[in-house]
């Protein structure tokens, strides 16, 4: 078979509401020289039937299927595992993608240094009938040379995770860890591919986040349903550390891992010890001082109307 240049990853856990659209949309693409992984996670509903249907009118569909749901990190990385091409993508069952997306994604990535590791675009956030929301992005490009400076300015821009749906070089995903499985383990995968190499965003929104109540981090947000999601079967087990404390102890753990240099590996180890330390400080402080003007202008207000 020959190796296509784009892998893209669907990973797919009871998705029939909008699956259709987004294969559809994916196969519609202007750049065609791409396969397309879906990664079945022993889905329940009509996802299985739909993938199968779409998987025998295009070849470039390969549809697998696991017998039982190893988890959302674990089945994010089974369509990577699966992929031959130089660069991989993933994408989620639940968005939509203009026809332009893989054609400019693959176009600025090749007119790229070898230092680039992910382009990405802005994107729109829709509907659950596809009305436009808003355009936003992490805002986390950036081409400094040094690992601590980019691991540091994606650590405090990093807020939608779009940069995640980028276009990423095969070779550079390879080095990193992969999906962690626990909650948050995408801060710490974009963390990892920062330290490696230079992120590139593309100012037009090539790609569309459908907002609506069935959406994972919707529909789960308490810790134990979280937890459910990357370790089925063992969410509600007792867990020494919390979801942000595991977070900042990955985040660590990834710096001394890199594979970069020495004084690399300390300065971006700093940087991961106390980035997230000040963000969460700041934070705090943000919030306390927007508390404290409420406070004035409710002890300030009858004042103002009995003068």
């Amino acid at each position: 078979m020959t190796r296509p240049k784009v892998s893209v990853g669907l990973p797919v856990y009871n998705g029939e509401r909008y699956l259709p659209n987004a294969l559809t949309r994916l196969l519609e693409q202007d750049f065609e020289n791409f396969e397309l992984i879906v990664s079945d996670n022993a889905s329940t509903d009509g996802t299985e039937e739909i993938c199968r249907f779409f998987a025998q009118t295009d070849g470039r569909i390969r549809y697998s299927r696991n017998e039982t749901n190893i988890g959302l990190g674990a089945n994010h990385n089974r369509t990577f595992e699966l992929s031959r091409g130089p660069f991989f993508k993933w994408a989620a069952h639940d968005d939509d993608f203009p026809r332009a997306m893989l054609a400019r994604f693959v176009s600025v990535m090749e007119e790229s240094a070898p230092c680039v590791s992910v382009v990405y675009s802005l994107c729109e956030y829709i509907g659950e009938f596809g009305n436009i929301q808003g355009i936003d992005s992490d805002g986390v490009n950036s081409n400094d040379p040094r690992p601590h400076k980019r691991l540091a300015h994606l650590l405090w821009q990093v807020h939608m995770y779009n940069s995640a749906f980028g276009l990423i070089r095969s070779d550079m995903l390879r080095k990193t860890r992969l999906l962690g499985l626990y909650p948050g383990a995408d801060h710490v995968f974009l963390a990892e591919l920062a330290m490696l190499g230079v992120f590139v965003e593309i100012p037009e929104p090539l790609l569309r986040i459908r907002r609506h109540p069935g959406r994972t981090f919707t529909a789960n947000t308490n810790p134990h349903a979280l937890r459910e999601l990357f370790t089925p079967g063992k969410g509600h087990r007792f867990s020494p550390i919390g979801i942000k404390t595991r977070i900042k102890l990955e985040l660590i753990r990834s710096a001394v891992l890199a594979p970069i240099t020495l004084r690399d590996k300390m300065l971006c180890t700093a940087v991961a010890a106390v980035t997230p330390q000040w963000r969460s400080f700041k934070a705090f402080g943000g919030r306390q001082k927007r508390k404290f003007f409420r406070i004035i202008r409710a002890a300030g207000a009858p004042h103002g109307r009995l003068g």
